[in-house]
């Protein structure tokens, strides 16, 4: 089965984003040394518990400290920015390392004032499909005369572009994707079955009437716990749930709790009621019973490639996580 890493950054609780930083280079390092295919970063706002703020620079230091695993973002925020300064970062990243970078892209408004702040002055948007034309047309360097930017080129000029992803959950990314004759990345993120299995069937018939020649790609992300004892899985797993019900607070969470300060936090009914609610947007298991669920997801929705998500507390255990997947993939 084919694994890659989405990674978000965690700052944990005692540690600050330099540590978080310079662990996230680690990890993408022994992911490699694993064979992990691909280590992606996210793009995150106003999460503070988090260092993805700007994937394109954590990518390139990865990129600067790794050697084949290809690096991506998972993915960039396409509509806050321009379609042109995302093709110029990325075509320097991929002058500096040719055939590893990924740009997978999305469209999340994020938070409100996050949003404002990143379109401050705008006066018209332009549209998501519209942005990922320009980017096609900037990696390709086509000088289309149909095109709206027919005369700009965005430099420096290379011989070689970054492979482009479409990150989505519903029919319209799914269609765009298609349409481009992308691969497509969905996330399992607790939705219904019949949901996720009808997104991912619309892009492949949409992919293949439109691009018969081509073959069309599906990834699937997800987030994963494991470990090698029960008890280390159940601290993991509590840490995890309440980063992930805090994070919908209005006060947001400075750092990832820490599996002690998790055990010992007092939590109200209406907490418990919601933490049971997210329970189908994690794998939790063995080792051995998570590689079974993983490989029950690939059969299920029919995917190429399974994008593991591990945000877990501590560094030890996220490099834990990463060769207990990979030692019972192999």
């Amino acid at each position: 089965m084919k694994l890659s890493i989405l990674d978000y950054v965690p700052i944990f609780e005692g540690r600050d984003a330099t540590q978080a930083l310079n662990h996230s280079i680690e990890l993408a390092q022994l992911a490699e040394r694993l064979n992990y295919y691909r280590y992606w970063v996210a793009e995150h706002h106003q999460v503070f518990s988090v260092a993805s703020s700007a994937p394109e620079m954590v990518m390139m230091s990865l990129l600067e400290n790794t050697n084949n695993i290809q690096i991506g973002s998972g993915g960039v925020m396409l509509p806050h920015y321009s379609a042109y300064k995302v093709a110029e970062m990325f075509k320097i990243m991929e002058a500096r390392h040719p055939h590893r970078v990924n740009l997978g892209t999305g469209h999340s408004p994020s938070f409100k004032n996050v949003n404002q702040a990143l379109n401050e002055y705008k006066t018209e948007k332009v549209d998501y499909p519209t942005q990922i034309n320009d980017l096609i047309h900037y990696f390709n360097d086509t000088g289309h005369m149909h095109h709206r930017h027919k005369d700009l080129h965005a430099t420096p000029r290379i011989d070689t572009k970054p492979n482009m992803f479409i990150l989505g959950t519903s029919k319209s990314s799914a269609s765009l994707a298609a349409e481009q004759g992308l691969p497509f990345v969905i996330a399992n993120m607790g939705q219904s079955k019949s949901h996720l299995q009808s997104v991912i069937s619309h892009y492949r018939n949409a992919f293949s009437q439109q691009h018969p020649e081509l073959q069309s790609y599906v990834i699937m992300s997800t987030f994963v716990i494991t470990a090698d004892n029960d008890e280390q899985l159940k601290g993991l797993s509590r840490a995890f749930h309440l980063w992930l019900l805090r994070i919908g607070y209005l006060n947001q969470p400075k750092y990832y709790p820490s599996i002690d300060y998790s055990a010992h936090r007092d939590y109200s009914t209406r907490e418990l009621e919601k933490i049971k609610q997210q329970h189908n947007r994690v794998i939790i298991g063995a080792p051995n019973a998570v590689l079974k669920d993983l490989k029950s997801m690939v059969t299920m929705y029919e995917v190429d490639e399974i994008m593991i998500q591990p945000h877990v507390y501590g560094e030890y255990n996220r490099k834990q996580l990463l060769t207990l997947v990979a030692q019972a993939n192999s």
